[in-house]
């Protein structure tokens, strides 16, 4: 007697997604939700621009990324990954910001030497990497000392 394969198959648990089936799936998800994220960065590039009231050439120091990439960004082109993880950490920190000072003035701040920050400009220090001494900053305003 011959049974046919589905028959074999349904017998044998292959009502369940396999394996194979399930890691595509994962990796769907996973890809999707990458996607969405590199898709909000393109978003946030446009809101951090009208919100903060930056040029392109300071969104683009901010970001390390070109003039031109960023204007890329402007007009709906999702930046890569590591771009898109870097929009969200100076989108973060803005928001901080705009939580201490008014947002529209976030750009003119960034520009103008700080004595707190030993006559560098709060955009020079964004790009030497040392953020975390305008966290700080931001902190110590938050607790109420002025520094």
């Amino acid at each position: 007697m011959k049974t046919s394969k589905n028959s074999a198959a349904s017998s044998n648990g292959a009502n369940r997604p396999s394996r194979k089936s399930s890691a595509v799936m994962a990796t769907h998800s996973s890809t999707s939700r990458r996607l969405e994220s590199v898709s909000q960065a393109a978003t946030d590039v446009r809101r951090l621009a009208r919100t903060y009231k930056l040029s392109n050439e300071v969104v683009s120091r901010v970001t390390g990324a070109s003039p031109r990439t960023v204007s890329y960004w402007n007009a709906g082109t999702p930046p890569q990954r590591s771009s898109a993880q870097r929009i969200k950490e100076v989108t973060r920190l803005f928001d901080a910001l705009a939580d201490i000072i008014k947002g529209s003035a976030v750009g003119k701040w960034l520009q103008q030497p700080n004595k707190q920050f030993d006559g560098s400009s709060p955009l020079q220090v964004i790009e030497r990497g040392e953020t975390d001494r305008i966290w700080r900053m931001i902190w110590q305003l938050r607790e109420g000392n002025s520094g």
